[in-house]
């Protein structure tokens, strides 16, 4: 008897130092999107791909077998005091290792100082750097506005060469002015100065007055600062106003896949800088592509990609703090990464000491109804 319980104490105690039993862990990632609200074209596509993600590494064992991630998806509603409930819920309650977060600047910038008191880290789509002043927990996944734009303002400047260049955008979005002055700052350098600069709010539907205005002053090419539906609102009115029918148009991913939809045949010649080329033959892109297709019977978008993208950081991060990841061996393994595979850009992602990361934007533009690599 004596012998059967020493041997069943040594079973128990080998058990309980047995290493899959020892590793064996749920690693949560919360994600907090703008699911309704008009920054939906950026958080449900973006929500569908951390979820694909998650699964497909939880199917290839990623954190090591017995390990799992565990994704807690919640809607902002593109509201700050969601945000901040949501936030605080992610820290204290979900214990998430970390947050990813969304894309509007304006309340990126609000809650980022929250993250200093949560000590959580948090991946933003917001294309402002602002916030990184703020935290070091905040993280950007996506480039600064300077290095988004840099790639299409040269490619204006190389192939375009507008002569008579008009400005519009959002003067109550912090991306939408970064986005501009990114954009207007390398053309301005090289002598091409706007005919006419007019600001918008991002509430605004009725463009008649501005269209009329700008339509007068006859540009070749023009600078869309807006989102979506409201750029593609904006375009169809600037056309029926008299703006010539073979006018550029310039913007940054922040178009979304609903100016195509809204604007049809009006918003074709839109050239725009985006993460993601959906003509890379990279096999992490093509097989991203395939996945997404198939799961969501829809092509991925910027914002799929986007938000794939950064479930790969996020748990790549988790799996170089193995074996017991904490938020600061997180943080401090984005901090240090370098060339992590994603499907922005070329592919490779890499945290510079800035904290903007580096991936290589490229510029697209809009052919026969169908966004195509710029040449």
């Amino acid at each position: 008897m004596k012998f059967k319980l020493k041997a069943l104490t040594l079973l128990l105690a080998g058990a309980a130092i047995s290493p899959l039993s020892a590793v064996a862990a749920e690693f949560t990632i919360a994600s907090i999107k703008a699911l309704t609200g008009p920054l939906a074209f950026v958080g449900v596509p973006e929500a569908n791909a951390v979820k694909m993600a998650v699964d497909e590494l939880n199917a290839a064992n990623y954190l090591g077998a017995g390990n799992s991630i565990k994704l807690v998806s919640n809607d902002d509603q593109n509201d700050r005091a969601q945000i901040t409930t949501l936030l605080t819920r992610a820290a204290k309650v979900d214990n998430a290792l970390i947050v990813l977060g969304g894309a509007n600047s304006v309340l990126m910038i609000a809650v980022a100082p929250m993250l200093n008191e949560l000590q959580i880290p948090m991946f933003a789509t917001a294309q402002t750097a602002a916030p990184l002043a703020a935290s070091k927990w905040y993280l950007k996944v996506t480039a600064s506005s300077e290095i988004q734009v840099a790639p299409l303002a040269q490619y204006a400047i190389d192939k375009v060469k507008p002569q008579r260049l008009a400005a519009i955008w959002g003067r109550d979005n912090d991306g939408h002015i970064n986005n501009m002055k990114a954009f207007m700052g390398p053309l301005a350098a090289k002598g091409v100065k706007p005919i006419a600069e007019e600001t918008i709010l991002i509430s605004d539907t009725d463009f008649g007055a501005l269209a009329t205005k700008i339509a007068a002053a006859k540009p070749d090419s023009i600078w869309l600062g807006a989102n979506a539906a409201q750029a593609a609102n904006l375009v169809i009115q600037l056309k029926q106003a008299g703006v010539a029918p073979n006018v550029t148009f310039f913007g940054t991913a922040g178009l979304g896949a609903d100016y195509l939809k809204i604007g049809g045949k009006a918003v074709e010649n839109t050239y725009f800088s985006i993460d993601f080329n959906d003509q890379s033959t990279a096999p992490l892109n093509a097989k991203f592509r395939e996945n997404y297709k198939k799961r969501f019977n829809t092509e991925p978008d910027n914002w799929a990609a986007v938000g794939y993208s950064e479930t790969l950081l996020a748990a790549r991060a988790i799996k170089d703090s193995m074996p017991n990841p904490t938020r600061e061996k997180v943080l401090d393994a984005i901090m240090k990464m370098r060339d992590a595979d994603v499907v922005l850009g070329g592919g490779k992602w890499t945290q510079k000491a800035d904290r903007i990361p580096d991936y290589g934007p490229a510029v697209m533009v809009i052919r026969n109804n169908k966004p195509v690599p710029a040449n």
